[in-house]
């Protein structure tokens, strides 16, 4: 997780209501999808130390700056480099910002072991926890980002920050089989996941589904319905600028069946069968579940675009995501 992403939880208490506290990035206002053409311009509003601020008002018992310092003393202390992190690292050979944070003292990049420190990042979440979100969307953390942005040539304004707020919602309450399951809305993919549930169910799967030459049939009839989900994903849209009819449909059980009647058990097909149109390979999302012993538990969606740019501020140390990117790629496909 981090502070310059967006993110959006599923949270049930240990009453059994869940809801959703939806902070995912939104449009700069001065957003011209015309003018997209260098990664500063494709930064997204940050939502997510908001979405901590609202979390914790609801639910948290700990003091708010106690939450920061685990985090604070690994960015101070420092981390060992991971074998994944290390394998991406030649990525940054384009942002002088990001690059020093992953190199030595003689500018080489960091290998896999070496020591990884974050320490302005350090001071930033130290005026967080000490001051809370304001500090980041109104504050002195706010004022700092929006200067190294505008250097950058970046769009991103202090009105977006001081405006933003978080969405809370009530969840999707999808029936799969003897069991409830409990979604977000859109823009989240919760509706995409029930119907790949809903539509794999209806193949009556058992241990034997993956034995043998079932285990080869299931695995052919799995990617046939993700292709389909594929597309799908074109109708999960801000809910506050379009309809929620087509993700509610893709929910139900009746709609899994149709288009299972689509999957042929012996072939594949071109895009068009599926609907699918073009996008960009979207593997760049981390997930967190965690279960309390009251029955309570959260689901957290964090969206972290390694495959895509990511903005470092010099000031702050803060690495903004760019979601912007892929309404660059679909004016573009």
């Amino acid at each position: 997780m981090g502070v310059g992403g967006g993110s959006i939880f599923t949270i049930r208490d240990a009453s059994g209501k869940v809801q959703i506290i939806n902070a995912r990035e939104t449009v700069p206002k001065n957003f011209n999808p015309e003018l997209l053409k260098k990664c500063t311009e494709w930064i997204g509003v940050p939502g997510e130390v908001r979405a901590y601020e609202e979390v914790h008002r609801q639910y948290g018992k700990l003091p708010w700056a106690s939450l920061f310092q685990p985090t604070i003393k690994m960015a101070r202390e420092g981390i060992p480099l991971s074998p994944v992190l290390a394998r991406f690292l030649y990525m940054l050979q384009d942002d002088k910002t990001l690059q020093k944070l992953f190199t030595d003292k003689n500018g080489k990049l960091l290998k896999e072991g070496d020591t990884l420190r974050f320490e302005k990042l350090a001071d930033t979440l130290e005026v967080i926890a000490e001051k809370g979100a304001d500090a980041f969307y109104t504050g002195e953390i706010a004022r700092s980002l929006i200067s190294d942005i505008k250097d950058a040539g970046g769009i991103l304004s202090l009105e977006d920050l001081n405006s933003f707020e978080v969405s809370v919602t009530s969840a999707w309450k999808v029936p799969l089989g003897d069991f409830d399951m409990y979604i977000p809305p859109p823009p989240a993919g919760g509706a995409t996941l029930s119907f790949i549930l809903n539509t794999m169910r209806g193949y009556n799967l058992s241990s034997e589904s993956l034995r043998g030459k079932q285990k080869t049939l299931t695995f052919h009839r799995y990617v046939e319905t993700c292709k389909f989900a594929n597309g799908l994903k074109k109708f999960l849209r801000d809910p506050r600028f379009g309809s929620e009819r087509e993700p509610l449909k893709m929910t139900q059980e009746g709609f899994a069946m149709k288009m299972r009647a689509l999957i042929s058990s012996s072939q594949t097909y071109g895009p068009q069968h599926y609907n699918v149109t073009p996008y960009l390979d979207s593997w760049g999302t981390t997930h967190l579940s965690v279960l309390a012993e009251d029955g309570s538990a959260v689901s957290l969606h964090y969206k972290t675009q390694i495959h895509t740019k990511r903005v470092s501020t010099a000031s702050a140390n803060v690495c903004l995501t760019t979601p912007l990117f892929q309404i660059k790629l679909s004016n573009q496909c």
